[in-house]
């Protein structure tokens, strides 16, 4: 089987997307299968490190003409894209799937992909536009059925919910060990952090002389020198441009700082308690959710949240040996780590079942499938 994968990174838009996708990606290459991507070369983009893994990678332009914006939710032209496709994509065989992790791109564009494979996938987590796939996944806990009613059509394989949470296979393990104080701290608000949130906790933590701390930050965040300054002289934190065991730290911490994006899940399946700040719009209502269900406790969007309501709440959750192992608790009940490998196995299941769509031509196993106006008609 021969994947496309369709994703972006960028110090605007985060590198949660590819993170995510790398996941299923080393899942179905696991599984036999042969993946690709195809991602613009923007500032913070990872197409060599996709390359070193051992993936074909596709670059394409870093700007469009008419582009007005490069942020995570911005549309792109999608006419643009699909060009710039079929440029790097000359002479390249035909794939099984076309697999699209963009929320600039919407059913229009994945029509218009259905000329490099016969089968389109999407991850999506804003349930706000129109989709034409084959198969949607929306691994948050706020992704349902009735928030997807009218946006994808009626045969479309719907994956929902943290049972699909895509978790690399380090996350396969038994939970951490809650002790009765908590005494080591991780922080991480993504790769880039572009909303300085670790050093928002940085001033927060600088009360707690007795918390060993790590910050892994990167060092392209954009309050960098200003943390090195701060962390100067302190024994007990550790600040880190880049780790590569991220999941040996967090499963060595009794207390999680973070976001509310991807590294939610990873949280989750160690049972570790975790503080979160949604550092962009489509984080706040699965944070929210998970508080709600009791996995985490949720401060709010960081223009919001100051570093005293960060201290605040360290200061009320590390002695609460209570609340910290009910948190745990939650989070192990609903993500067990296997969530990538039903993604996968959902893919080679539909590229095993023959293809019954108006437009196939039954004689050349051709898929011809004609454009349509409204997905959903």
């Amino acid at each position: 089987m021969r994947v496309l994968i369709r994703a972006d990174a960028s110090s605007a838009i985060g590198s949660g997307h590819i993170a995510r996708c790398l996941t299923l990606a080393r899942a179905l290459r696991e599984q036999g299968a042969t993946v690709a991507f195809a991602c613009r070369g923007l500032p913070g983009q990872q197409l060599d490190r996709l390359a070193e893994l051992g993936f074909q990678t596709f670059a394409l332009p870093a700007s469009y003409p008419g582009e007005c914006a490069q942020s995570i939710e911005a549309p792109l032209p999608w006419q643009a894209d699909i060009a710039a496709l079929q440029a790097a994509l000359q002479d390249q065989p035909r794939f099984d799937w076309v697999l699209v992790d963009h929320y600039g791109l919407d059913w229009q564009w994945q029509q218009a992909a259905r000329q490099w494979a016969p089968r389109i996938a999407a991850i999506d987590d804003l349930a706000n536009r129109r989709h034409a796939v084959d198969l949607l996944l929306d691994q948050n806990f706020s992704g349902t059925p009735q928030v997807y009613a009218g946006l994808i059509d009626a045969e479309c394989r719907a994956l929902l919910g943290p049972h699909f949470a895509l978790l690399r296979e380090e996350f396969r393990c038994p939970p951490i060990a809650i002790r009765e104080r908590a005494s080591r701290v991780l922080v991480n608000f993504g790769g880039f952090d572009a909303a300085s949130q670790t050093y928002k906790a940085m001033l927060a933590l600088s009360a707690f002389d007795d918390l060993e701390v790590d910050f892994v930050a990167g060092a392209g965040n954009p309050a960098w020198t200003q943390m090195q300054e701060l962390a100067a002289g302190r024994g007990h934190w550790r600040l880190h441009a880049y780790v590569g065991d991220f999941s040996r730290l967090m499963a060595e911490a009794d207390l999680f700082i973070g976001a509310g994006g991807g590294t939610s899940w990873e949280r989750a399946a160690l049972g570790l308690p975790t503080l979160c700040i949604s550092v962009a719009g489509n984080q706040e209502a699965n944070a929210r959710l998970l508080a709600e269900a009791g996995m985490h406790v949720y401060l709010g969007p960081s223009e919001q949240v100051s570093a005293e309501q960060i201290r605040q709440a360290v200061a009320a959750l590390v002695g609460d040996y209570p609340l910290r192992q009910s948190l745990a608790q939650c989070s192990r009940q609903l993500v067990d780590g296997q969530g990538a490998s039903r993604v996968a196995a959902a893919l080679f299941e539909m590229t095993r079942n023959p293809l019954r769509c108006a437009g196939d031509d039954p004689a050349t196993g051709e898929f011809t499938r004609e454009s349509k106006e409204n997905p959903n008609d």
